[in-house]
């Protein structure tokens, strides 16, 4: 039994490629919001939100990866 609530996807649609995209941008983005942070002067929410942006956009790539493999797999088998 999957455990995932989404189902497979049919297609790859332009959507899917917007949060790919987005997701490659908020990691560094979220690693320079860090390290800006870390320069001028340390504030636990500036971390926080730099952490916060780079730990989401891999989030989303994984998620991305694993929809793509589905996508495969599906492609495969039909």
């Amino acid at each position: 039994m999957r455990r995932h609530g989404s189902p497979p996807p049919e297609f790859l649609s332009v959507t899917d490629v917007a949060h790919v995209a987005l997701a490659l941008l908020m990691v560094p983005l979220g690693a320079a919001i860090t390290v800006r942070t870390l320069q001028v002067a340390f504030t636990p929410l500036g971390v926080g939100v730099g952490l916060a942006f780079s730990a989401f956009g891999v989030y989303r790539l994984r998620t991305a990866w694993v929809r793509y493999r589905w996508l495969r797999q599906r492609r495969g088998q039909l």
